[in-house]
């Protein structure tokens, strides 16, 4: 089961898929046309240097073939959509140890860089799909796992909001993008640079700024469109409270046996 479509996912596709010709294999039908033509992708050369080109692979199954459940002898996941990472971003929950593979859904730490093709607003909107899951275990792409991951989740979508609002701030006085990189990322200003030239601004603190801004002009048509009196309360906050991710016993076997 393939959680997205980008290279350092699907790179090894081609060998595994050749060692196990008879373990199906799936992915989202928006991932399909990529994970059989990787041209698609259009690596930019840091790319190709840091992961290599995939290979093509045929015969990959899309989602609906499964009804939304990946079944296993001993467990059962559920697909969850979670795009803005990528449009074809999926994560696996399994409800009754509560385990959440959240891919790329979740990236751990501050953001300094973003992708030209990240979404923002799906970024927000999975994360929060993420936190009402309410899981007891988060498996990332990097393989740090998280122990009761609700306040952290929490914890990246009020960052990432606020910073939505210091853009939206410093658009109001008139700031110039590269204005606004460094003042809202002072210490790391040295740093910025080469990342943009290394990746030739494909990952860059601009493209972040950006995607701040298009985030913010969305919500500002949306909140013209709404009657004053269903305006959302933006005092409002997600989580607050304990730092446990639930009151609950842990279903997860390996706590239960320690």
């Amino acid at each position: 089961m393939l959680t997205h479509s980008h290279e350092d996912v699907i790179g090894g596709l081609h060998t595994v898929h050749a060692a196990f010709p008879r373990a199906p294999i799936f992915a989202s039908g928006y991932a399909l046309p990529t994970i059989q033509d990787p041209s698609r992708l259009r690596l930019q050369l840091y790319r190709r240097v840091a992961w290599g080109s995939p290979q093509p692979v045929s015969g990959v199954l899309p989602l609906e073939a499964l009804e939304d459940t990946v079944r296993t002898r001993s467990y059962s996941f559920r697909l969850v959509e979670t795009p803005g990472h990528t449009r074809d971003a999926v994560s696996l929950f399994e409800p009754h140890q509560r385990w959440l593979f959240s891919g790329d859904a979740f990236i751990g730490g501050s953001e300094r860089h973003w992708s030209r093709e990240t979404d923002l607003f799906g970024v927000l909107g999975s994360l929060h799909t993420l936190v009402t899951l309410r899981p007891e275990r988060l498996f990332p792409c990097s393989g740090e796992v998280r122990r009761n991951p609700k306040p952290e989740l929490a914890e990246k979508i009020d960052r990432l909001q606020r910073l939505c609002r210091e853009v939206a701030r410093l658009d109001a006085v008139g700031m110039r993008v590269d204005e606004m990189v460094a003042c809202l990322f002072p210490d790391a200003s040295r740093r910025l640079p080469l990342v943009q030239w290394w990746t030739g601004g494909h990952y860059a603190a601009v493209n972040l700024v950006e995607a701040c801004r298009s985030y913010n002009a969305l919500l500002s048509a949306t909140d013209a469109a709404l009657p004053a009196a269903r305006k959302p309360n933006p005092a409002r906050t997600l989580f607050s409270g304990s730092r446990d991710s639930s009151t609950n016993a842990s279903a997860d076997r390996g706590d239960v046996l320690r």
